[in-house]
């Protein structure tokens, strides 16, 4: 029988130390290999990194060139442009002293020729006072207006001089005046204006604050004439941001106004330039509040900030509101041809309201439209039968020819329109009343052509 020899312990703890040098390698080598494969791939990154950079340096070194070369080019034309412009003015000046020395208006009654007239002599009073004075033919002065304002030899001018003149005087203001004035300014959006023009309408500004200023903190303060929103106040806003002399006035007394006329479209295109762009938001709660989910939308939109907000929560309850509205309409006409008939208009109104907001603001990604589009088809197509069932049967339900039926060929079925009522009474739900059912009606269980449920689910959003 083997014996079994005993180990010292000087060999144990020998083997011990030589086990953990093992495994002490073999970690090393597995970091040594980790940290291989790392700087590997760093060395690839920063290689790719360098190429990207060396590509976007050329690239930017051929844009600079060409931008230095666009650069040459237009300073070389610049004595070109100034001698076409000198001939332009020389000539429109010839034209408008030619007309001054005349002493002569037109003969003819035309908005447009008088406008025109108005406009080359670059007669300021006269201009905001003849449309003032015309104001029923307003809509012929605004399609006739940007094209005669063009043909004076300084449009800025003319328009500032305008208000300058409607300042300075002791007219009475009113909405349609201040309409107008609204209505030049808006010919100035995205002009370039002289820095002298900017200065006077600086001015401007100042004196249309020390004229309205009274009615304007009234407004501000919410116990100002009539409704909040008179129309000084927009004015002055749109002053300030056409010809961006924000610079003149306190931000929180430009905030203030704007909290109250921030919901015109054509305000919210100076949200940057009168520093007020933390409040937009403020303003589109306000509407939203107010049921002007749509309106709120536009706002955003103009201002740039619709990342701000969240426009599908803002058409879904505008929808949702749509459709209380039309359960109102069919409860209160109970169930009536003319309560449906307004449902139902309502609805499609409502509907395209909402594609139309989505296509403007391009919010197509947020708010999926597609079965809104496919049921305002269906309605507009029901809408033209209904309209051609009417005109086949003009008279009415049971109307019978005055001398009787054709004689010799059997007379068909009356025609008769759909039944008021499903099975002859009870109130339709909102989003029913396109299915007919009852007995020997020869018209069938149809789909609801109105409507949504939306407590379902079933409305895409």
């Amino acid at each position: 029988m083997a014996t079994e020899v005993p180990i010292p312990e000087s060999i144990k703890t020998l083997i011990a130390n030589l086990e953990t040098h093992r495994n002490l390698i073999t970690n090393l080598s597995t970091i040594t290999k980790t940290l291989t494969e790392h700087f590997n791939s760093v060395e690839k990154t920063l290689s790719a990194r360098a190429k990207s950079l060396d590509l976007s340096l050329e690239t930017l070194e051929t844009e600079t060139q060409q931008t230095l070369q666009s650069l040459d080019e237009r300073e070389a034309s610049i004595p070109t442009t100034e001698a076409v412009a000198a001939v332009d003015v020389q000539s429109r000046r010839d034209a408008v002293v030619t007309e001054i020395e005349s002493q002569t208006a037109p003969t003819c009654t035309d908005i447009r020729t008088d406008l025109s007239w108005i406009c080359r002599r670059m007669d300021a009073g006269t201009l905001w006072r003849y449309c003032s004075e015309n104001k029923r033919e307003m809509n012929a002065i605004r399609q006739e207006i940007t094209g005669a304002v063009e043909e004076a030899v300084d449009p800025a001018r003319l328009v500032v001089d305008s208000l300058e003149d409607f300042v300075s005087s002791e007219v009475e203001r009113e909405t349609d005046q201040c309409w107008i004035f609204t209505m030049f300014l808006r010919l100035l959006y995205d002009k370039e204006v002289a820095v002298s023009v900017r200065e006077r309408a600086a001015e401007l500004a100042l004196k249309w604050r020390t004229r309205f200023g009274e009615r304007m903190e009234r407004e501000i303060e919410g116990d100002g004439e009539g409704e909040p929103g008179r129309p000084e106040g927009q004015l002055f806003l749109t002053i300030v941001g056409v010809f961006q002399a924000q610079e003149r006035f306190e931000k929180e007394y430009l905030e203030k106004i704007f909290l109250i006329h921030g919901k015109k479209r054509e305000i919210a295109k100076f949200v940057h330039v009168l520093g007020v762009a933390d409040k937009v938001g403020e303003v589109v709660a306000k509407m939203a509040n107010a049921g002007k989910e749509i309106e709120a939308i536009y706002v955003a939109h103009e201002a740039g900030m619709l990342g701000k907000i969240s426009p599908a929560d803002l058409l879904k309850s505008y929808l949702q509101k749509a459709k209380e509205k039309a359960n109102a309409f069919l409860k209160a006409g109970k169930g009536s041809p003319a309560s449906v008939e307004s449902a139902n208009n309502l609805e499609n109104n409502c509907f395209k309201a909402v594609i139309k907001c989505v296509e403007t603001c391009k919010l197509e990604s947020k708010f999926n439209i597609m079965n809104i589009k496919r049921k305002v088809a269906i309605n507009e197509r029901e809408r033209e039968e209904k309209k051609k069932f009417a005109a086949l049967n003009p008279y009415g339900k049971g109307f019978v020819q005055p001398n009787g039926p054709p004689k010799g060929k059997r007379a068909g079925p009356a025609v008769y329109p759909p039944p008021s009522f499903p099975n002859g009474s009870g109130a339709r739900r909102f989003g029913d009343y396109g299915a007919y059912r009852g007995s020997g009606s020869s018209y069938g269980p149809q789909s609801s052509y109105y409507g949504y449920d939306y407590g379902r689910g079933s409305y895409p959003y």
